[in-house]
């Protein structure tokens, strides 16, 4: 099992591995340069990274990297440790500066080989600079590819069964099933598969319905699915999106740079998948946290899932006494989906509510699973 201080030292290094980059930048210059990357973006939404810029790339590590990083570290954490045993290597796929694989790296801790793809040669060299600068106590076998996404095809060396292949942000276009498709069958022996998307209704919904995908091809998903049912948020909810909140872990010099910024990031979401040819191992149901708390005059309801039903658990924490003390739930929490905490059902078939006692509240405390 992975400890906290472990994954803290790992983003230490990441981050002084960036410094090393921006040394002798002022922040007010850096502020500029992302703020005009945004606005890049904004206004060109399909269009390709500047990243032959050393703006660009100035503003990818000073700001977007940090990011990018604690969102990876976070979905890793979500996951249980087993996911990760046995494979060797990763494949980053658009990689940009490298920042989902880092952020996997923490958790894999048998991958021994780490490849790179990306179209831009300026952001490949800067993505080996930047885990070279993290890697050095560790065996690591670093390689980059200079290709696209539509001609992707990993040979052998690259691409062994124990490989897991990381999509962070590069399946957001509305062809993103048929890509995919034609990825995982060229690539059949493809082992585990992460895809991390914006953390918006389209892109959360559309992320959603892959699943199906994965099934087709073989895969059993092991986050943040509990269940191998339908989605409720799809099958019971016209908006409703998954995703998750991370508070994230950030470098030193970042409130300075944000200071200057008018974007602020107390705490950030993500939409993600992970799965793998090889079937989770789980000896009880589990629900897991899907909605922030909502406050409702004395009640407090909040959205689990663990099946194709879209389902709240509520409770009156006046009417708890020391069970409520400290009993606060969030997204990504997981718990044990124990009978006896579905006996007190109540609400409508597209908002069922069980309410929640004394007893199901320590049931739910003792077995609460959090990110690690």
């Amino acid at each position: 099992m992975r400890s906290l201080e472990h994954s803290k030292l790992k983003l230490t290094e990441s981050h002084a591995s960036l410094l090393t980059h921006l040394v002798g930048i002022p922040p007010t210059r850096l502020a500029e340069s992302v703020m005009k990357l945004s606005n890049h973006y904004v206004a060109n939404p399909e269009a390709a990274s500047p990243w032959k810029e050393v703006w660009a790339r100035e503003a990818l590590l000073a700001y977007y990297h940090p990011l990018n990083q604690a969102r990876a570290t976070g979905v890793a954490s979500r996951v249980d440790r087993q996911f990760f045993e046995g494979l060797t290597h990763m494949v980053d796929i658009g990689c940009g500066s490298a920042a989902a694989s880092l952020g996997f790296l923490d958790y894999a801790t048998s991958a021994n080989q780490l490849t790179l793809l990306d179209t831009s040669i300026e952001i490949l060299e800067l993505a080996r600079l930047v885990v070279d600068g993290v890697s050095s106590a560790r065996s690591l076998n670093l390689k980059s590819i200079n290709g696209s996404l539509e001609t992707l095809r990993l040979t052998e060396s690259d691409l062994p069964h124990s490989t897991l292949a990381i999509f962070s942000y590069v399946l957001t276009e509305e062809n993103a099933w048929a890509k995919l498709d034609r990825i995982l069958t060229t690539n059949a022996n493809l082992e585990a598969v992460a895809v991390m998307e914006p953390s918006t209704s389209h892109d959360g919904r559309k992320l959603q319905k892959l699943r199906e995908l994965f099934w087709k091809h073989g895969y059993h998903i092991w986050a943040p699915c509990t269940h191998a049912a339908g989605c409720p948020l799809l099958k019971d909810s016209d908006r409703d999106w998954c995703h998750d909140r991370i508070h994230p872990d950030l470098p030193d010099w970042w409130a300075e740079l944000e200071s200057k910024l008018p974007i602020k990031n107390k705490t950030i979401t993500v939409s993600y998948l992970l799965a793998r040819k090889t079937a989770p191992k789980v000896s009880k149901p589990q629900a897991r946290v899907i909605g922030d708390m909502m406050f409702e005059k004395t009640k407090v309801r909040q959205m689990i899932c663990r099946g194709e039903n879209r389902e709240f658990i509520s409770w009156f924490p006046s009417r708890l006494g020391t069970a409520a003390e400290g009993f606060k739930l969030e997204r990504g929490d997981r718990f044990t989906s124990e009978p006896e905490l579905w006996t007190d059902k109540r609400g409508a078939d597209r908002s069922i509510e069980f309410r929640m006692g004394e007893s199901q509240i320590n049931s739910i405390k003792t077995s609460l699973i959090r990110p690690e």
